[in-house]
Protein backbone atom coordinates (compact mmCIF):
# COMPACT_ATOMS: atom_id res chain seq x y z
CA UNK A 1 0.00 0.00 0.00
CA UNK A 2 1.21 3.72 -1.15
CA UNK A 3 -0.47 6.78 0.09
CA UNK A 4 1.08 10.53 -0.94
CA UNK A 5 0.09 13.20 1.26
CA UNK A 6 0.72 16.82 1.69
CA UNK A 7 3.65 18.67 3.24
CA UNK A 8 5.92 17.37 3.94
CA UNK A 9 5.64 14.55 1.37
CA UNK A 10 5.97 11.34 2.54
CA UNK A 11 4.53 7.89 1.38
CA UNK A 12 2.86 4.83 3.99
CA UNK A 13 4.39 1.69 2.87
CA UNK A 14 4.04 -1.94 3.88
CA UNK A 15 6.56 -4.12 4.80
CA UNK A 16 4.38 -7.54 6.29
CA UNK A 17 1.99 -6.38 8.88
CA UNK A 18 4.00 -3.40 9.82
CA UNK A 19 3.23 0.59 8.24
CA UNK A 20 6.88 2.26 7.20
CA UNK A 21 7.02 5.89 7.26
CA UNK A 22 9.00 6.90 3.75
CA UNK A 23 9.93 11.38 3.89
CA UNK A 24 10.31 12.69 0.71
CA UNK A 25 12.63 15.29 1.58
CA UNK A 26 13.21 17.16 -1.57
CA UNK A 27 12.41 16.45 -5.32
CA UNK A 28 15.39 16.51 -8.18
CA UNK A 29 16.11 15.21 -11.26
CA UNK A 30 19.51 13.52 -10.53
CA UNK A 31 20.05 10.48 -8.84
CA UNK A 32 17.64 9.47 -6.14
CA UNK A 33 19.42 9.00 -2.12
CA UNK A 34 17.73 6.46 0.29
CA UNK A 35 18.48 7.84 3.82
CA UNK A 36 18.67 5.17 6.93
CA UNK A 37 19.14 6.83 10.44
CA UNK A 38 20.95 5.01 13.46
CA UNK A 39 19.26 3.33 16.64
CA UNK A 40 17.05 5.65 18.26
CA UNK A 41 16.57 8.16 15.89
CA UNK A 42 14.33 8.86 12.44
CA UNK A 43 14.54 10.13 9.02
CA UNK A 44 13.76 13.55 10.70
CA UNK A 45 17.42 13.61 12.20
CA UNK A 46 19.27 13.94 8.95
CA UNK A 47 20.11 17.63 8.41
CA UNK A 48 19.82 19.97 5.25
CA UNK A 49 23.44 18.89 4.20
CA UNK A 50 20.97 16.21 2.25
CA UNK A 51 19.23 18.97 0.29
CA UNK A 52 22.73 19.81 -1.50
CA UNK A 53 21.78 16.31 -3.23
CA UNK A 54 21.17 17.31 -7.11
CA UNK A 55 17.89 14.34 -7.47
CA UNK A 56 15.11 13.67 -5.11
CA UNK A 57 16.10 12.32 -1.08
CA UNK A 58 14.18 10.12 0.73
CA UNK A 59 14.32 9.59 4.57
CA UNK A 60 12.77 6.38 5.54
CA UNK A 61 11.75 5.99 9.50
CA UNK A 62 12.83 2.14 10.10
CA UNK A 63 10.41 -0.23 11.93
CA UNK A 64 9.97 0.79 15.24
CA UNK A 65 11.44 4.10 14.91
CA UNK A 66 9.92 7.69 14.06
CA UNK A 67 6.14 7.29 12.79
CA UNK A 68 6.65 4.06 11.75
CA UNK A 69 4.85 1.20 12.73
CA UNK A 70 5.98 -1.24 15.78
CA UNK A 71 6.83 -5.12 15.39
CA UNK A 72 4.01 -7.11 17.43
CA UNK A 73 5.11 -10.54 19.01
CA UNK A 74 8.62 -10.91 17.56
CA UNK A 75 12.82 -9.80 17.27
CA UNK A 76 13.74 -7.00 16.23
CA UNK A 77 16.82 -7.78 13.81
CA UNK A 78 18.66 -6.04 10.99
CA UNK A 79 17.89 -8.22 8.29
CA UNK A 80 14.33 -7.11 8.91
CA UNK A 81 15.36 -3.46 8.56
CA UNK A 82 16.94 -4.34 5.45
CA UNK A 83 13.89 -5.35 4.71
CA UNK A 84 12.14 -2.24 5.34
CA UNK A 85 14.72 -0.70 2.97
CA UNK A 86 14.39 -2.64 0.18
CA UNK A 87 10.36 -2.08 0.68
CA UNK A 88 11.81 1.60 0.03
CA UNK A 89 13.85 0.57 -2.74
CA UNK A 90 10.87 -0.87 -4.39
CA UNK A 91 8.58 2.41 -3.92
CA UNK A 92 11.57 5.30 -5.11
CA UNK A 93 13.76 2.77 -7.52
CA UNK A 94 17.12 2.41 -8.18
CA UNK A 95 19.58 4.78 -5.20
CA UNK A 96 22.18 5.67 -3.78
CA UNK A 97 22.21 4.78 -0.15
CA UNK A 98 23.26 6.81 2.72
CA UNK A 99 23.43 4.71 6.08
CA UNK A 100 24.37 5.89 9.78
CA UNK A 101 25.20 3.60 12.66
CA UNK A 102 22.41 0.83 12.50
CA UNK A 103 21.33 2.17 9.41
CA UNK A 104 24.71 1.72 7.95
CA UNK A 105 24.89 -1.78 8.55
CA UNK A 106 21.88 -1.83 7.20
CA UNK A 107 22.70 -0.19 3.84
CA UNK A 108 25.69 -3.19 3.96
CA UNK A 109 22.96 -5.57 4.16
CA UNK A 110 21.13 -3.66 1.46
CA UNK A 111 23.83 -2.89 -0.91
CA UNK A 112 25.21 -6.59 -1.19
CA UNK A 113 21.56 -7.60 -1.91
CA UNK A 114 20.82 -5.51 -4.35
CA UNK A 115 24.03 -4.18 -6.21
CA UNK A 116 21.90 -3.61 -9.78
CA UNK A 117 20.05 -1.35 -7.58
CA UNK A 118 22.78 0.26 -5.62
CA UNK A 119 25.36 1.92 -7.64
CA UNK A 120 26.61 3.17 -4.21
CA UNK A 121 26.46 3.26 -0.39
CA UNK A 122 27.95 5.86 1.87
CA UNK A 123 28.79 4.14 5.47
CA UNK A 124 28.73 6.63 8.63
CA UNK A 125 29.52 5.81 12.01
CA UNK A 126 26.54 6.50 14.56
CA UNK A 127 24.37 4.75 17.19
CA UNK A 128 23.62 1.17 16.94
CA UNK A 129 26.83 1.18 14.92
CA UNK A 130 28.34 -2.25 16.77
CA UNK A 131 25.52 -3.86 17.63
CA UNK A 132 26.13 -7.07 19.92
CA UNK A 133 29.55 -7.82 18.87
CA UNK A 134 30.56 -10.44 16.31
CA UNK A 135 29.55 -13.63 18.22
CA UNK A 136 27.29 -13.98 20.81
CA UNK A 137 27.28 -12.76 24.45
CA UNK A 138 25.76 -15.79 26.64
CA UNK A 139 26.22 -13.62 29.42
CA UNK A 140 23.86 -11.00 28.43
CA UNK A 141 20.62 -10.20 30.16
CA UNK A 142 18.11 -11.29 27.64
CA UNK A 143 15.14 -9.28 29.18
CA UNK A 144 13.72 -7.45 26.91
CA UNK A 145 11.62 -4.50 28.09
CA UNK A 146 8.17 -5.66 26.82
CA UNK A 147 5.90 -2.72 28.09
CA UNK A 148 4.99 0.56 26.32
CA UNK A 149 2.87 3.08 27.53
CA UNK A 150 1.82 4.71 24.16
CA UNK A 151 -0.27 2.53 22.03
CA UNK A 152 0.39 2.80 17.92
CA UNK A 153 -2.24 3.94 16.07
CA UNK A 154 -5.55 1.85 14.22
CA UNK A 155 -3.70 2.37 10.94
CA UNK A 156 -0.63 1.79 12.53
CA UNK A 157 1.08 4.81 11.45
CA UNK A 158 2.04 7.40 15.00
CA UNK A 159 1.20 10.76 14.60
CA UNK A 160 4.66 11.87 16.88
CA UNK A 161 8.42 10.49 16.36
CA UNK A 162 9.20 8.02 18.38
CA UNK A 163 11.19 4.83 19.40
CA UNK A 164 9.99 1.26 20.33
CA UNK A 165 12.37 0.37 23.49
CA UNK A 166 12.49 -3.17 22.89
CA UNK A 167 14.29 -2.61 19.11
CA UNK A 168 16.45 -0.15 21.13
CA UNK A 169 17.32 -3.39 23.56
CA UNK A 170 17.20 -6.10 20.33
CA UNK A 171 19.44 -4.09 18.63
CA UNK A 172 21.87 -3.43 21.24
CA UNK A 173 22.73 -7.18 21.25
CA UNK A 174 21.85 -7.71 17.50
CA UNK A 175 25.00 -9.90 16.15
CA UNK A 176 27.38 -8.92 13.57
CA UNK A 177 29.55 -12.02 12.17
CA UNK A 178 32.62 -10.80 10.40
CA UNK A 179 32.31 -13.60 7.27
CA UNK A 180 28.93 -12.56 6.67
CA UNK A 181 29.51 -8.71 6.66
CA UNK A 182 32.87 -9.52 4.00
CA UNK A 183 30.02 -11.57 2.12
CA UNK A 184 27.54 -8.82 1.13
CA UNK A 185 31.10 -6.19 0.90
CA UNK A 186 31.97 -8.35 -1.71
CA UNK A 187 28.72 -8.25 -3.40
CA UNK A 188 28.00 -4.41 -3.42
CA UNK A 189 29.04 -2.72 -6.23
CA UNK A 190 30.78 0.39 -3.83
CA UNK A 191 31.01 1.26 -0.70
CA UNK A 192 32.29 4.63 1.25
CA UNK A 193 33.13 4.14 4.60
CA UNK A 194 33.45 7.53 6.76
CA UNK A 195 36.12 7.20 9.73
CA UNK A 196 35.70 9.86 12.33
CA UNK A 197 38.52 7.62 14.85
CA UNK A 198 36.08 6.44 16.84
CA UNK A 199 36.22 2.22 17.55
CA UNK A 200 35.26 0.39 14.66
CA UNK A 201 33.49 -2.58 15.72
CA UNK A 202 34.99 -5.91 14.26
CA UNK A 203 32.35 -6.24 11.06
CA UNK A 204 33.43 -2.94 9.68
CA UNK A 205 37.05 -3.71 10.02
CA UNK A 206 36.60 -6.82 8.54
CA UNK A 207 35.18 -5.47 4.89
CA UNK A 208 38.07 -2.31 5.28
CA UNK A 209 39.40 -5.14 2.92
CA UNK A 210 37.09 -5.22 0.25
CA UNK A 211 38.40 -4.66 -2.97
CA UNK A 212 34.49 -2.94 -2.96
CA UNK A 213 35.47 -0.09 -0.37
CA UNK A 214 37.06 3.24 -0.30
CA UNK A 215 37.86 4.83 2.75
CA UNK A 216 37.01 8.12 3.50
CA UNK A 217 38.74 9.62 6.89
CA UNK A 218 37.39 11.88 8.45
CA UNK A 219 35.25 13.09 6.14
CA UNK A 220 32.15 15.39 6.62
CA UNK A 221 28.51 14.71 6.08
CA UNK A 222 28.68 17.27 3.32
CA UNK A 223 32.15 15.58 2.04
CA UNK A 224 30.64 11.88 2.28
CA UNK A 225 27.69 12.89 -0.05
CA UNK A 226 29.70 14.82 -1.97
CA UNK A 227 32.14 11.48 -2.49
CA UNK A 228 28.88 9.44 -3.05
CA UNK A 229 27.93 11.54 -6.10
CA UNK A 230 31.12 11.39 -7.60
CA UNK A 231 31.28 7.50 -6.96
CA UNK A 232 27.95 7.18 -9.33
CA UNK A 233 29.98 9.54 -12.34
Amino acid sequence: MTRFHGKPRHRELLHGRVHLWLEERKRGDGPSLLLLHGLGESGADWNDEVKTWPGAVYALDFMGHGRSGRLAGGAYTVELLAGDADVALAQIGPAAVAGRGLGAYAALLLAGGRPDEIPAALLLPGPGLAGGGAVPDFDADPTLVLDDPEPPASDGIRSEVCVDRRALRWFDQDIRPVDYAHEFAAAATRLLLVEDGSAAPPWWKTIRSSPTVNLLGGASMAEGLLALQLALG
